[in-house]
């Protein structure tokens, strides 16, 4: 059984033609006998992609995972759509620089019509109309007070940092109640706040 599947594989290798569906089925035996055979996962992949079948999109997150370099497979995968793209790019007109006059005056029309429609839409000047007595919804209005539970030693010093003493100390108070063992730590610390909060005013 080894040797038929080496001499198959190998004739794979030489002889790949994606879109021959015996190559796509001796390609589909070999990775149900070695299922991390990432070469012949690779092939067989590009087969289903080729022959457009609907297990490529179960296939390739598997094959991904046995590739070392995605890229490589992505590009290995595409390259023909990619070499089509390439030649619709290569395709594209070439103009030298007195063409393009020549090009943008075809065009002038299309530029005058939307011209046109501008000025039209600034004559009119559609207004949105606003109503001065807007009350929010209390519903939609976000919680501005943050959980206890999400309070760190962290967020106190970044109150300290943006100069917001009054949220500084709130936060340690709440996290001596939290860590009681750290309560003589914070004390201080709320005692520093309260200093700086004095030389700043």
């Amino acid at each position: 059984m080894v040797n038929k599947t080496k001499d198959s594989f190998s004739k794979i290798l030489k002889e790949f033609d994606p879109s021959d569906k015996v190559t796509s089925s001796v390609l589909k035996e070999i990775l149900n006998a070695y299922p991390f055979f990432q070469t012949a996962s690779a092939y067989y992949l590009k087969s289903l992609k080729v022959q457009r079948k609907d297990s490529f999109s179960e296939i390739l997150p598997k094959t991904a995972i046995l590739t070392r370099n995605r890229s490589i497979l992505r590009k290995w995968i595409y390259e023909k759509e990619e070499n089509k793209i390439n030649n619709k790019v290569d395709k594209i007109e070439k103009y030298s620089f007195l063409d393009w006059f020549d090009v943008i005056n075809e065009s002038e029309s299309n530029l005058d019509y939307k011209i046109d429609l501008i000025d039209k839409f600034i004559k009119n000047s559609p207004k949105i109309n606003i109503k001065m007595e807007y009350k929010p919804d209390p519903e939609i209005l976000p919680e501005s007070k943050i959980k206890d539970d999400l309070i760190t030693e962290t967020l106190a010093k970044i109150y300290i940092d943006q100069k917001k003493y009054n949220k500084a100390i709130k936060a340690y108070n709440i996290l001596s109640l939290k860590y009681p063992k750290k309560s003589s730590f914070f004390a201080d610390q709320i005692e520093k706040i309260k200093n700086l909060k004095k030389n700043n005013n």
